[in-house]
């Protein structure tokens, strides 16, 4: 054959080889493979014909090999091992080894819900596993799950909707109000004209929650009285704490905030909005191990997440509700 044809050898052709320089036999190497014996005897003669050389003669012990058979057998069969195990293996991921660094796209609600949840269990399990968060638009967020930029995003996300991207629910959020302990309004039942004159702090963020509770409030025309404009959450409950502001905060924010003490929750008098709150993750990385684990792993803890049942505030209070 000249040296200049290209060579039209797929990975069955080299299979049927191998299996019958082993088996001595057509027939038993048909069935090995799963392959009609004509099926069989069709790859062997393109195989013929690629190597000028008949490869194999019929004799009374069998299909014996020739001697250009015996020379090509060993490099046939390192090509095959490199295919099943480099090629075809299933990918293995194993968290206790694993270096591996993933990259999180939350939303401010994001934050608040997964980030203890995942360091709480990566700390003890995976010790060499590291977490990166990052923030992106939705559409540039799409793209970075799409090239593998970002593992999994997670929070309120409400402009991803790409037919690529696979999501899953973890339920519906809202919001608390949340003042200092001791507060002169902690023991009262206000109005709505009562509760917006109070002074609050308001959070100028990026997270989309924020956008669902500042549409609500000019829909239900509630101007708050505003003390302060903030782009941070994180700086609210501190000066909640020290005032007598009071601020609006993402229900699962306002809790973690109050954990750490001298605030607590006051009644709004109206019921606040709700919304959905997902994981994403791009249909490549489907059946990624990796991401799996990192999926399983925060799925696994959504039981707390439901016995948390984030009350709408507001809703089991009796003043007059908009």
């Amino acid at each position: 054959m000249p040296s200049d044809t290209p060579l039209n050898i797929d990975i069955r052709m080299l299979r049927v080889f191998s299996s019958i320089y082993m088996n001595r036999s057509v027939s038993a190497a048909a069935r090995e493979l799963d392959m009609s014996q004509p099926g069989l005897s069709t790859a062997l003669m393109r195989l013929r014909e690629h190597t000028q050389d008949p490869l194999f003669t019929r004799t009374t012990a069998g299909m014996e090999p020739t001697r250009r058979a015996r020379e090509m057998i060993v490099p046939i069969r390192r090509i095959l091992q490199t295919v099943d195990q480099e090629l075809f293996a299933p990918p293995v991921f194993d968290p206790a080894t694993s270096t591996k660094k993933f990259r999180m796209a939350l939303s401010d609600i994001g934050e608040g819900i997964y980030l203890p949840l995942a360091i709480r269990s990566i700390q003890y399990t995976a010790p060499g596993i590291s977490l990166r968060t990052v923030v992106m638009p939705p559409r540039q967020l799409e793209e970075a799950m799409a090239n593998g930029e970002v593992d999994l995003a997670a929070g309120f996300f409400p402009d991803i909707r790409g037919t690529q991207v696979i999501q899953r629910r973890v339920g519906l959020h809202s919001f608390t109000s949340i003042a200092r302990v001791g507060h002169p309004a902690a023991s009262k039942c206000l109005t709505i004209e009562q509760y917006a004159q109070l002074g609050h702090i308001v959070v100028e963020a990026t997270g989309r929650s924020q956008e669902v509770l500042d549409k609500f409030l000019r829909e239900k025309r509630i101007p708050l009285k505003v003390l302060l404009r903030t782009p941070h959450f994180m700086s609210v409950p501190i000066v909640v704490a020290e005032t007598d502001a009071v601020a609006i905060m993402p229900q699962t924010l306002g809790d973690l905030a109050r954990t750490h003490g001298g605030l607590q929750e006051i009644p709004m008098p109206f019921v606040p909005p709700t919304f959905q709150v997902n994981l994403f993750w791009h249909r490549s990385a489907q059946n990624d191990p990796s991401n799996v684990w990192l999926r399983e792993l925060i799925i696994s803890k959504f039981p707390a997440l439901r016995a948390r049942q984030y009350a709408r505030n507001g809703e089991l209070q009796g003043n007059r509700k908009v």
